[in-house]
């Protein structure tokens, strides 16, 4: 720690040293070559702060070292986080026609959804019940268990966060998504005993009862939105499966929630009981939320997207609306490869994160034959600014687009390098929502693949021994029902290897076409970690072959829609009272909409249609989902929707 030539320059080497668990930094070492990743950005981020300087996540990535970071701190300008009462998440204010069950004096609150938390709510509603965001995590035990306790120590944990025993709606009259929390709502416990199984079935009727959860779907509306199976399946064996909608948590959030009913069962002593506990720290985040700045952050993202011409999409039109068997496969890349490429985002002062995902884009491009793509790209979401935002529990996590423009001519390398300098620079924005963002560049749908980078601190398949269980339990993270997108990467950072989960809708995809894709984006790791000077071109040397729907698409493309049809009579009345809406929920004048508007050309989005549909049914009772606003947003093709819902009670004015 020696040669520092200023005080904030000495400590910050010491919080460097420390999160990166080496000896000594030097001040013009790389915090990425000396292996710093984007999670150990948030936590030096969040210890800096809580020492007095004002920097951000992006402050790092475009600082990198001691001594550039150390120019643009300003030491002492951190402000207090706040009070309880002025970060807690942010409530609505009451509404006069607020439904009974929304007002009850036995809720515990009622507070707004975060954005991401808003998407999967309008795709629960769009899908009309049937859910594509139910995951599963588990503690996989062996050695003695004492059930009276373990599901004590789980009631004790869900009961001590509250965003874990929320349940979600939309207020009749004004259309606004809420989350109500009610007082004395436990997790759903069942046992079921394999033990009588023979040894050689029990593994099958262990995964029937798994999937028979994942099957089960939640009513967001009615709490608790999380459930608990504990199996016993053997002497001294058990696994207690967590069944939970994504709404509640993101996929870090569950693993720390398992980890933490693990801490709260081996504690010494009788478990607390939840109103024990401190209030609820996921609040704070409401708090955060509120205080940004979105109109910078849209301005933000307008630039970024700017001249967008069209979305990428690789499955076929409506792949991400409808039911689909959910299918997997891993490809792990080899030691060797992946040491490499370790080695590869250090001495570019990369992440091995932005390393991957430009491969993926890369990728895709060739799979979509197109010069410029876009995918969605989930963040973590949690602002180091909060207090030990590492250890909070809820749904923190957003999905932002990612836009790769390569040029030919250009190294891959300095393809990754433009790519890290554009996130980095959107960061401090990626809390603004995904539909806000596609209302921005007037696109509704900018992609249909997503990606995730996982490196989280506390490992999925990670065993632990512990004093109540015997000889350890292992969390494992591993259950998901149909995925809404048609294809989804997953990275997994592990110790020594890279695995990549592929997650795709099994009657969209060939079986071959994603193995295919999975050896591609290995080759081309390969080929990145060996050569610096390898070009964008030579990607297009990879066999990726153009998906038939795809071929199928751009032969037809030459044909146009033939609009809505004419419209006459009770329909044109339809017509007409649906204008009328439009113009109230819009903002827009009558006589400027024609029965030819569209609801999300007119600057419509989701919150919006669900307004919408709430004035509909306040008005005439017409049973209309979401869904069919989004899938008819047309006046006169909603208008016939519309009718046939009415036809045995038509609306009137």
């Amino acid at each position: 720690m020696n040669n520092s030539t200023t005080p904030d320059e000495h400590l910050l080497r010491r919080l460097y040293a420390d999160v990166l668990k080496v000896d000594s930094v030097g001040l013009d070492d790389s915090f990425f070559a000396l292996a710093g990743d984007s999670i150990a950005v948030m936590r030096l981020v969040s210890r800096a702060r809580a020492a007095g300087f004002d920097i951000g996540i992006s402050d790092v990535f475009e600082a990198k070292t001691v001594r550039g970071l150390a120019a643009i701190a300003r030491a002492g300008a951190v402000p207090e986080t706040g009070t309880r009462e002025d970060t807690r998440l942010g409530k609505p204010e009451p509404s006069p026609t607020e439904p009974e069950e929304t007002a009850t004096p036995q809720a515990e609150g009622v507070y707004r959804l975060t954005p991401l938390q808003e998407g999967l709510y309008f795709q629960w509603l769009y899908k009309d019940g049937e859910d594509s965001y139910i995951h599963q995590g588990s503690l996989d035990v062996r050695g003695p268990l004492d059930p009276h306790r373990l599901r004590t120590a789980t009631e004790s944990v869900v009961g001590s966060l509250p965003n874990l025993r929320a349940g979600f709606r939309t207020r009749p009259d004004t259309g606004e998504l809420i989350q109500v929390v009610p007082d004395g709502v436990k997790p759903s416990w069942i046992t079921s005993d394999l033990s009588h199984v023979r040894e050689r079935d029990r593994d099958t009727e262990l995964k029937a009862l798994l999937k028979h959860e994942l099957r089960r779907e939640f009513d967001l509306a009615e709490p608790p939105l999380l459930r608990c199976l504990l199996v016993k399946s053997g002497t001294g064996h058990h696994q207690l499966v967590v069944t939970y909608h994504h709404i509640l948590l993101d996929g870090w959030s569950a693993q720390l929630l398992l980890g933490k009913i693990m801490d709260t069962y081996d504690a010494a002593g009788p478990i607390p009981d939840a109103a024990e506990e401190h209030p609820n720290p996921y609040a704070e985040y409401g708090g955060w939320l509120a205080r940004q700045d979105r109109l910078s952050a849209a301005e933000a993202w307008r630039s970024y997207l700017q001249d967008v011409r069209a979305g990428t999409r690789v499955g076929p039109a409506q792949a991400m609306n409808v039911p689909s068997v959910s299918r997997r496969t891993t490809k792990v890349l080899d030691r060797g490869i992946t040491d490499r490429l370790h080695q590869h985002a250090r001495e570019c002062d990369l992440t091995l994160n932005i390393l991957v995902q430009t491969a993926w884009g890369l990728l895709l491009s060739q799979l979509c034959r197109q010069d410029e793509v876009l995918f969605g790209r989930t963040v973590a979401g949690r602002p180091p600014e909060l207090s030990n935002p590492q250890r909070m529990i809820g749904m923190f996590a957003n999905v932002v687009p990612t836009r790769l423009r390569p040029d030919p001519a250009e190294t891959i390398l300095r393809l990754c390098t433009r790519v890290q300098a554009e996130q980095s620079k959107l960061m401090r924005h990626d809390h603004l929502g995904l539909s806000d963002i596609q209302e921005l560049c007037g696109q509704r749908d900018l992609f249909d693949t997503l990606y995730s980078f996982q490196s989280f601190h506390t490992p999925s398949n990670a065993t632990r021994d512990l004093q109540g269980f015997g000889k350890g339990v292992r969390i494992v993270s591993d259950g998901h029902s149909a995925p809404h997108y048609p294809l989804i990467l997953t990275v997994f950072a592990q110790h020594d290897r890279l695995a990549m989960r592929f997650l795709y809708a099994g009657d969209v995809f060939d079986d071959a076409v994603v193995e295919e894709l999975g050896d591609g984006i290995a080759l081309l790791l390969s080929r990145m970690a060996g050569d610096r000077a390898v070009l964008v071109e030579e990607v297009n040397r990879l066999s990726v072959p153009l998906l038939p729907w795809l071929a199928g698409t751009r032969a037809a493309a030459s044909g146009a829609d033939a609009g809505p049809q004419p419209s006459n009579g009770a329909l044109a009345d339809v017509e007409r009272l649906l204008i009328a809406q439009y113009s109230v929920v819009l903002g827009i004048p009558e006589n400027e909409l024609t029965a030819d508007d569209d609801f999300f050309e007119l600057g419509g989005h989701s919150l919006l249609a669900a307004r919408l549909v709430s004035r509909i049914h306040a008005k005439w009772g017409a049973e209309l989902s979401v869904r069919t606003v989004f899938d008819h947003p047309v006046v006169a093709d909603l208008a016939r929707e519309l009718s046939a819902a009415a036809d045995e009670g038509r609306p009137q004015a």
